[in-house]
């Protein structure tokens, strides 16, 4: 049973991580000359996404805080999904399935605490401007985890994941970059 539903949160968070992709990708179809960019997106390399992602926002602090709570949900569905995943994986040498499997929740787990500490930064004003840093800094231990994958291909349905957390995290990052206090 508890298989069941790993799996089955699995399939829920791909699939609300190809909705938000799939979002993004229709407004990006559309007419991009007539899709409203977000003032917090401007630095986005993917501006209807952003935009997607901070709709509501209509401050900057409320666009951060969007896009990270974002990321950081997407970032705590990784332990589950790598297990769910792993399982699936038949690779001949059991150390190397181990290997892959720990150092991805590895990568992951320090991602999401860097990233509650960002949360914190914000709460606070992030008098140091540190966010970003940090910020680039689990986008830097996601590559970890890719980097597991040397030996393996990486899983289509993670690839996707990892994509997806990859892709907030930039995201992160651009609404980050136009934080009013950095403009002037």
């Amino acid at each position: 049973m508890a298989n069941r539903n790993g799996i089955a949160f699995s399939l829920v968070s791909l699939a609300l991580t190809f909705v938000l992709f799939a979002s993004s990708q229709i407004n990006a179809q559309v007419d991009p000359s007539i899709a409203k960019v977000s003032p917090y997106c401007v630095k986005a390399m993917d501006k209807p996404f952003c935009s997607e992602v901070v709709k509501v926002a209509d401050t900057w602090q409320e666009a951060i805080t969007e896009v990270l709570s974002e990321t950081i949900m997407q970032t705590k569905l990784a332990e589950p999904i790598m297990a769910s995943l792993l399982r699936t994986l038949s690779p001949s040498d059991a150390k190397l399935k181990d290997n892959i499997g720990n150092g991805c929740k590895k990568s992951y787990n320090d991602a999401l605490e860097t990233l509650k500490e960002v949360e914190e930064l914000l709460k606070t004003g992030d008098k140091t401007k540190s966010a970003n840093t940090k910020i680039s800094s689990a986008m830097s231990r996601l590559d970890d985890c890719e980097d597991e994958f040397k030996k393996v291909q990486m899983p289509i349905e993670f690839a996707t994941f990892y994509k997806g957390s990859k892709k907030l995290l930039s995201t992160c990052l651009a609404v980050e970059r136009t934080r009013p206090d950095l403009l002037n």
